[in-house]
């Protein structure tokens, strides 16, 4: 009998992991490289499928309206979660720029895309969260790497402070 709890111990313990929230969730901020503005904040979730996604929920060089009109060129992305012609979507709060990332480990999603909403372009897209170690990261950072092929960068994204939440929920 106490084998048997313990078995039954050791397997929700293993549920509740499987279904605890990834500390790539929610919301991170992104900034320019050259002036360390913010240019736009993310809500990551995981949908409906198991792979990672993010939308554009505030970004200061857009309002509600903006549509991605210089994504005209990109017809038939592949696996792109939304139908329709992505230069007629709006760039905040609706439409996944980030999308298709698979879980390779907890906090790291890799193979999905992310577009350059503002330029038109996609790239192959990998996300890793890395908890603040008191040296070079000094709070939890979001690696975001884009690349083509084996060219690539990283971003660097931090979660919002409070002030930016509050803008975020007007």
């Amino acid at each position: 009998m106490k084998k048997f709890f313990a078995f039954a111990l050791v397997a929700l313990a293993a549920a509740c992991a499987a279904f605890a929230s990834d500390p790539v969730e929610g919301y991170w901020t992104s900034y320019d490289e050259k002036t360390n503005e913010v240019t736009a904040v993310w809500n990551f979730y995981v949908n409906s499928s198991g792979a990672m996604e993010a939308v554009i929920v505030y970004s200061p060089q857009c309002d509600d309206t903006a549509i991605a009109e210089p994504c005209k060129n990109l017809k038939n992305v592949k696996n792109f979660p939304v139908p329709g012609d992505i230069s007629k979507m709006k760039i905040l709060r609706e439409t996944p720029w980030i999308f298709g990332l698979k879980k390779t480990a907890q906090g790291v999603w890799d193979g999905g895309n992310i577009i350059d909403c503002g330029e038109g372009k996609i790239y192959n897209c990998k996300v890793t969260y890395t908890p603040a170690d008191g040296g070079k990261f000094k709070k939890d950072t979001l690696v975001m790497r884009g690349s083509i092929g084996p060219l690539g960068r990283n971003q660097f994204w931090l979660r919002p402070d409070s002030a930016l939440l509050e803008k975020i929920k007007q």
